[in-house]
Parts: structure tokens; sequence; C-alpha cells
């Protein structure tokens, strides 16, 4: 029987993962998380007894070029198409699809929630990647293993995103992304 958002949720429960509270608060739903394992963002791991949600993300550490006083952007918070609003504060990016590396997952990401191209940048580095293991915080109760590819992205400033010190953007499923520029 192929995985269904029913399935998924019985899984999660038999591993001792209460479901009951997501879709509340700013916690996403089970149909989010199924949506994410069939698009090949995320992935659901079994190890001994215990299961655990593995997604690979790209985050952009961005700066202004002409205004390095103005520190780096951060996404600040969304706002979900059901009005719920999710504190975020943190860099923007994104997770990284089945066969797309982590650059073309930067710039699908850079385009998608910025409407920033790759000319758009002075600058454009790797960091070193790293992994780490944490609860989820859009999936209470799940543990998540995150594999971090950091890009350094230093922009010019006649790009839009440079004019003002908050703004928001618009996803394509309608969540309104906050962003901020924080010393």
């Amino acid at each position: 029987m192929p995985l269904n958002p029913k399935l998924l949720e019985n899984l999660l429960n038999e591993f001792g993962v209460e479901t009951q509270q997501w879709g509340k608060g700013e916690a996403k739903t089970v149909d989010n998380f199924f949506e994410e394992i069939v698009q090949g963002e995320s992935y659901l791991r079994v190890d001994g007894e215990s299961i655990f949600r593995m997604i690979e993300i790209v985050k952009m550490f961005i700066s202004n070029a002409l205004k390095p006083q103005n520190g780096l952007l951060l996404e600040w918070g969304q706002y979900l198409p059901d009005g719920r609003y999710r504190e975020r504060k943190q860099n923007p990016g994104g997770k990284v699809k089945r066969g797309e590396s982590p650059e073309e997952a930067l710039l699908r990401e850079a385009k998608e929630e910025l409407g920033i191209g790759r000319y758009d940048f002075y600058d454009l580095s790797a960091l070193p990647s790293k992994s780490e293991s944490r609860p989820s915080r859009s999936y209470p109760g799940l543990s998540c293993l995150y594999i971090v590819h950091g890009f350094k992205m230093v922009m010019l400033n006649g790009v839009e995103i440079c004019q003002k010190n908050e703004f928001t953007r618009t996803e394509e499923d309608g969540t309104k992304l906050v962003f901020k520029w924080v010393k």
C-alpha cells in the first residue's frame, strides 16, 4: 500500500511521535510533512527504535556591499496561508530538493524568496557544510537531522531588497515572508 498522510501519521504515532499538536500554533500539518516527502524535500529515516526527519538545507548569509553597517538580512517571520504567524529570525534559505545540488537550491531559493538572481551579487562563496541534530520546530516531537550548506552572499546596493530595512515577499502558496536587515 502506497504511503499517504494517514499512514504517515500512524507510522509516526507507532514510534511515539504525537501529531495532535501539528497544524496548531507555529507547527505544520501531517499533510505538509507528507508533501515534503513526496516532493523530495524531506526524508523519513528509521534508526533502530527511533524515527527522524532528514533534510538538506541552504542558508544565505546576505550582506550589502555598499552598506555593511546594515548587517545581515534575516527572514523575520512568516504569515501562513491560514493566517497563523511563525516567528523565524533566521537566515533566508530553504530545502534542497531531490536531484538538486546545494548551489542550484541556493539560486532557486534566492529567486523564490527574494526575487534575486546570480548577477545581483558582488560576491557569492560557499561556506563549509555542517550537520546538526535537533528537534524540528515545524513538526513538534519529531527529531531532525539537518545538513546545512551555507553561502556568503554580498549584494549589490542597487538591488531592490537593499533599499528598505524591512520588506515582505509572498510565495506561490500564499505564505507571506517578512525580512529585516539586522546588525
